[in-house]
């Protein structure tokens, strides 16, 4: 094999060189599903691919039953082996699979991944993201004949590069990998995995421009005082209160997992058509609606109404198996969270740059309280936005919603309770000893 051949600074420079290309890999990927997702966004959306509101009654009705039952005819042919995908497949196959992950999983997950987004279901790309680049990963690897320590790592710079091209926030790709994935903090791989992300983000920069999810003309500097304070606690138990709700609902969903695809997945195309309906502005991942609320616009809904709509349709949607992600869609819970959290705190009397600044803070601690990811969300917003000013009551937050939700809820992150649920340790590891025995170390 061709690790036997190579010593320490051989494995940095063979590791470091494919990292890069599974980095590029994962950017094209990304940039395919981006071009995807602009076709019925240019046909039906005048190329606004989040603009599901503005479609007529009919065809936002439609749009979310016909790509449900897309999916079931998709899943109904497929074998039972290759409908396994999302970051919790991932994370099972590197603890006990020794990281080998089958490249039409991997196909699967980006066809039916772009089906689900193209009918406005309520998920993101992000997770989707992530399988496909930890795919790529551990196939160029298994190809090279590397160990198993090796494949980790290129699985890891696939996980990054990932996050890096679909945010263009390359260090949160690397937190991303270490926290959600790895579970633990690995000094040894970070040289790869960082070169991975930095390539991957500038493929992406490159084919795709800037990829703005929000825009802010100015954020207020956060003046701390009894007013401000209470609104961050507020906010915090806030997000702990609905990351609590989005990973409950999944939890139930999952003990009618036994049921026959066709069935969730018709349920899931119902009750997104009704929202398709009533609260459009839950279509997709549904950062428009957002992005709406900070240049100073309503939405047709109460914004309450709204945020709770999201979370359980995304929370039914997921827990129901459909094949999407939850990354993007917790950022925009949070977003939605922050700002709601503002009005009330400050008598509806928040200027624009205050309901910026709570609107980040959600995001932060939203998307790091379900994933039990503090860094990834702190440097995934800072990066996103380019507002260092943010940090240190992005810490506050975020660091209090985590401890609410582990010390009060008894959660961890959403990856690893499912994990759980399917009586799987998520922190497993099959390792060979120096006998060359398979042996399993559970944590």
């Amino acid at each position: 094999m061709l690790q036997q051949r190579l010593n320490s600074s051989d494995a940095l420079l063979l590791l470091s060189s494919v990292g890069v290309i599974v980095g590029i890999a994962c950017a094209l990927s990304m940039v395919l599903l981006h071009w995807l997702l602009d076709l019925p966004a240019h046909l039906f959306m005048g190329g606004d691919n989040e603009g599901f509101e503005d479609l007529p009654l009919l065809l936002r009705v439609l749009f979310p039953l016909v790509s449900c039952f897309l999916l079931i005819l998709i899943m109904f042919y497929l074998p039972k082996k290759w409908q396994k995908v999302g970051v919790p497949y991932v994370i099972e196959r590197l603890n006990y699979h020794k990281g080998h992950l089958p490249i039409m999983n991997g196909v699967i997950q980006f066809i039916t991944a772009g089906i689900g987004l193209m009918g406005g279901l309520s998920i993101g790309k992000e997770g989707p993201a992530v399988h496909i680049g930890a795919t790529f990963g551990s196939r160029i690897a298994t190809r090279l004949g590397l160990s198993q320590s090796h494949i980790e790592v290129l699985i890891a710079c696939g996980v990054a590069g990932a996050i890096s091209a679909a945010f263009q926030t390359p260090l949160a790709g690397v937190l991303f990998a270490l926290e959600v994935i790895f579970l633990e903090y690995r000094i040894a791989i970070i040289l790869p995995v960082i070169l991975s992300s930095v390539f991957s983000m500038a493929v992406s920069h490159a084919l795709l421009g800037p990829i703005t999810l929000f825009s802010f003309d100015r954020i207020a500097v956060l003046v701390i005082n009894s007013e401000t304070v209470v609104a961050l606690v507020v906010l915090s138990v806030t997000v702990a209160l609905l990351a609590g709700v989005f990973y409950r609902t999944q939890q139930l969903l999952w003990r009618v997992n036994h049921w026959p695809v066709a069935w969730r997945f018709a349920l899931v195309g119902v009750a997104t058509a009704l929202c398709a309906a009533f609260i459009p502005e839950v279509l997709g991942a549904g950062y428009d609606s957002v992005e709406k609320l900070l240049a100073g616009g309503t939405l047709t809904n109460i914004l309450l109404l709204v945020l709770l709509a999201k979370v359980l349709l995304t929370a039914f949607s997921i827990g129901l198996g459909i094949p999407g992600g939850m990354i993007g869609p917790t950022f925009v819970m949070g977003g939605l969270a922050g700002i709601q959290v503002a009005v009330w705190a400050f008598s509806g009397e928040a200027s624009l740059e205050l309901i910026s600044l709570f609107a980040l803070l959600g995001m932060a601690a939203m998307m790091s309280t379900s994933f039990q990811a503090p860094l990834t969300g702190l440097i995934a917003i800072v990066e996103m936005t380019h507002s260092p000013e943010i940090l240190l009551p992005a810490m506050l937050v975020i660091a209090s919603s985590c401890v609410i939700t582990r010390v009060a809820f008894k959660q961890d992150s959403i990856f690893v309770e499912r994990l759980t649920s399917l009586g799987l340790h998520a922190k497993a590891r099959v390792r060979v000893d120096h006998n060359g025995d398979v042996k399993s170390t559970k944590e």
